[in-house]
């Protein structure tokens, strides 16, 4: 356990009533105190503002202010890949394999549960009526990213994977605009590459369809459309398990929407492969 919530809890037992609720919320929300304001964190929990700041001081701190740069320092470490290491929860060989798949299950579960039928109906005809889609994720994200290109290239056209190859990204996407959409993979650690070009993207009127985390307070403002999902792991990296089923799904979805173009695009697809793409055909 790190020294910030060692310290929150040797200290629970001494809390009011609200200062528990608070600490509570703090466990399961780290993100929202190292990012939200004074007001917004009050609001989300219910209690006062006050409350928070004597929260603050019965830990130790001067307020607020200080406490949350050490949440931020503690969320540095966490997702610093060393950081990662350290949590890794000790499983015994012979139980891995079953953890390892039993997490990425609870993760899919957990991905279901928060969906939005509008966001998912919204998302899916906005793909369908763009004019080029645009395709965007970042070191671990990226075979996510490509995996959606690979097959979103089978059943429409105009599909364009950026893949950021000698930093030539601005050229990959300076001639999108308006009628255009960008589904993007942003998870934590955030890139601050992929965050300029969903900004950029953004400004100049590409819708964002953001595929991200449960707690994306930090990156709301970069998507349309958030679709967000689970990817806690018993490894030190982030599992993609419950994006990839998202992924899956928007694909169906968008076949079963345009069956028309998405036929003639895979015959069109077939006719290439035909001329002798697979070994003995």
């Amino acid at each position: 356990m790190s020294d910030f919530l060692t310290n929150l809890s040797q200290h629970f037992d001494s809390f009011t009533h609200s200062q528990k609720r608070t600490a509570n919320y703090l466990t399961d929300h780290m993100s929202d105190f190292a990012f939200s304001t004074l007001e917004s964190l009050a609001e989300k929990i219910n209690v006062s503002t006050t409350t928070i700041i004597r929260f603050a001081r019965a830990l130790g701190y001067k307020g607020f202010s200080e406490m949350q740069r050490d949440i931020q320092a503690e969320l540095k470490h966490r997702e610093s890949l060393p950081g990662r290491l350290e949590d890794m929860p000790s499983i015994s060989d012979n139980h891995l394999l079953r953890e390892s798949i039993e997490n990425d299950i609870k993760n899919i579960k957990k991905t279901l549960d928060v969906q939005k039928d509008e966001d998912l109906k919204k998302a899916i005809e906005i793909i369908s009526g763009a004019r080029h889609i645009y395709v965007l994720g970042m070191r671990s994200s990226f075979a996510v990213a490509h995996y959606m290109a690979s097959q979103l290239g089978e059943i429409k056209k105009h599909v364009n994977l950026i893949q950021s190859i000698g930093m030539i990204y601005p050229e990959e996407i300076v001639g999108a605009g308006e009628d255009d959409v960008c589904i993007a993979y942003l998870f934590p650690r955030y890139s601050k590459v992929a965050a300029t070009m969903i900004s950029w993207l953004k400004e100049h009127g590409v819708k964002i369809i953001l595929i991200t985390s449960l707690n994306y307070g930090a990156v709301s403002g970069y998507g349309d459309i958030m679709l967000p999902c689970a990817i806690s792991s018993v490894s030190y990296k982030n599992s993609f398990a419950a994006p990839l089923c998202l992924t899956n799904y928007l694909i169906a979805a968008l076949a079963k929407q345009n069956y028309d173009e998405a036929k003639e695009v895979l015959s069109r697809t077939e006719s290439i492969l035909s001329q002798g793409y697979y070994l003995g055909i």
